[in-house]
C-alpha cells in the first residue's frame, strides 16, 4: 500500500513539473517534453570587446565593469563585473541596449561614488566629500570640499540590437550541443542564414580617462622664509555624467595639503635658497560644465606660515582663465618618453615673501604639510599686483 502511494506522489510531482514547465516558456518549440524551455530565459550572447591601450599609459586595469540598459522601458538595468580585461560576453533579450564600461568594480573606489545607476544618461561618478581641511571649512563654511579621485575611465556604446533571429539561433545552437537534442534540432538549424551568428561581437571599446591631472607650481621669492602651505583649488566639478563625459555644474574645492619645495639654482649649480618654488600634484574632474574661461571661475585659496611660526599670508588667486583646457586632457597625448602630457599651473606670487627671524633662531626648516599654525595668527592679506 505504502509502495503504491508513494508510485502515485511521485506521477503527481513530475506531472506538476512538466505543466509548470509547458505554461512558465512562452516560446513554443517542437522539442518535446524533455527538451522544453533548455534555454529560458531567450537570450543571444553579445561579446563586447573593450582595448585599454589608450589607459594602459596611466594604469593598468585590473579589472572592468559593464552597465547594460535595455531601451523599452520595462526592465531594468544589468551590471557585470569581471577580472578579465579584454572582452565580456553579455546575455541579451531580443531588443536594443545602450551599455558602458569602466575600469574596476564601482565597488572598489574609495574616494568616488556613483549616482542614478538606474538611468543611463543620468548615470554620475562623483567625488566624496571630506571634512578633513578644518583651516578652509572654517574660512569657508558653505563650500564643498572634495577629495581627489581614483582614475576612472570610460566608454559607452548605444544601440547595441540583438535580433529574435539571434535569439532563436543561440537557443537552436544549445539545443544542438545536448546528445538528445541534437537529431531532431538539425534540419531546422540547417535553414538557418548563413551570415547570421547567436554570438554578436561588438566593438572594441577604447575606454578613456574622464579624470584629470594637474600640476600645480608658485614661483616664490625669498622662498627660505617659508615654513609650511595649505590651499585650496575652489571651483571645480563635483562630478561627471559617465555616458556622455561631460562634467556637471555641482561645483567643490579640492584641499591641497602636500607641497614640496624646489630651490633655484645659481650659475654655479647651487641651491639659490631664496628662488624657487613649491609644487603640488592633484588628480580632478576638471573645471564644471558651466565654466566659461573667466579668471574668477576659479580661486587658488592660499596660506602660507612663515619661519617664525606666527607670521601668516592668505591669498585668493583667480585661475580660472588657466585652467580653461583642463577638460580636454585626457591622457592619451603622449610625450617623448611615451608618458601622458598633463597640463601644469604656474603662479607668481605677487611680492617676495617678508624677511623673518626664524623662531629660536632655527634655520627655519619647510614643513611639508598643515604644520602648526599656532594660536595667535597674524594674517597678513596681500592685494594682487
Amino acid at each position: 500500500m505504502m509502495k503504491r502511494c508513494n508510485f502515485k506522489l511521485t506521477s503527481l510531482l513530475v506531472l506538476i513539473s512538466v505543466l509548470t514547465a509547458a505554461v512558465s516558456c512562452t516560446k513554443e518549440f517542437n522539442f518535446g517534453f524533455k527538451d522544453l524551455c533548455l534555454y529560458h530565459p531567450h537570450t543571444a550572447p553579445v561579446k563586447v570587446n573593450v582595448d585599454w591601450d589608450n589607459f594602459r599609459h596611466i594604469e593598468e586595469p585590473s579589472g572592468m565593469t559593464v552597465y547594460v540598459w535595455p531601451q523599452n522601458d520595462v526592465d531594468v538595468m544589468s551590471r557585470f563585473v569581471t577580472h578579465k580585461i579584454d572582452a565580456v560576453t553579455l546575455d541579451l533579450q531580443a531588443g536594443y541596449f545602450h551599455a558602458f564600461v569602466f575600469n574596476q568594480s564601482d565597488t572598489e573606489y574609495a574616494t568616488i561614488e556613483f549616482y542614478n545607476l538606474e538611468t543611463y544618461e543620468e548615470a554620475e561618478a562623483r567625488v566624496k566629500q571630506t571634512k578633513s581641511a578644518a583651516w578652509y571649512s572654517t574660512k569657508n563654511p558653505d563650500t564643498k570640499l572634495g577629495l581627489e579621485p581614483e582614475w576612472l575611465t570610460i566608454d559607452c556604446i548605444e544601440n547595441i540590437e540583438v535580433t529574435e533571429e539571434m535569439v532563436e539561433i543561440a537557443e537552436q545552437e544549445y539545443l544542438a550541443s545536448r546528445t538528445q537534442a541534437k537529431a531532431k534540432t538539425k534540419a531546422k538549424a540547417a535553414k538557418t542564414k548563413s551570415n547570421t551568428k547567436s554570438l554578436n561581437e561588438l566593438g572594441p571599446l577604447t575606454p578613456t580617462s574622464i579624470i584629470k591631472k594637474l600640476d600645480i607650481y608658485i614661483h616664490i621669492d625669498n622662498l627660505f622664509f617659508l615654513k609650511s602651505a595649505v590651499a585650496a583649488l575652489e571651483g571645480m566639478a563635483e562630478g561627471c555624467y559617465i555616458a556622455s563625459g561631460q562634467t556637471t555644474q555641482n561645483q567643490i574645492a579640492h584641499p591641497l595639503e602636500s607641497w614640496t619645495r624646489v630651490y633655484a639654482l645659481d650659475e654655479n649649480g647651487k641651491e639659490d635658497k631664496m628662488k624657487g618654488y613649491i609644487k603640488t600634484t592633484i588628480t580632478t574632474f576638471g573645471t564644471p560644465s558651466t565654466h566659461t574661461g573667466l579668471p574668477e571661475d576659479n580661486n587658488l585659496y592660499v596660506k602660507f606660515l612663515l619661519v617664525d611660526n606666527k607670521t601668516v599670508l592668505t591669498m585668493n588667486l583667480p585661475v580660472g582663465d588657466l585652467v580653461a583646457d583642463l577638460n580636454d586632457y585626457d591622457g592619451t597625448n603622449l610625450d617623448k618618453n611615451g608618458d601622458p602630457i598633463w597640463p601644469e599651473l604656474h603662479i607668481n606670487w605677487p611680492e617676495p615673501l617678508p624677511i623673518v627671524v626664524p623662531e629660536g633662531e632655527s634655520e627655519g626648516g619647510f614643513n611639508v604639510g598643515v604644520g602648526s599654525w599656532g594660536d595667535n595668527e597674524i594674517v597678513t592679506e596681500i592685494p594682487l599686483m
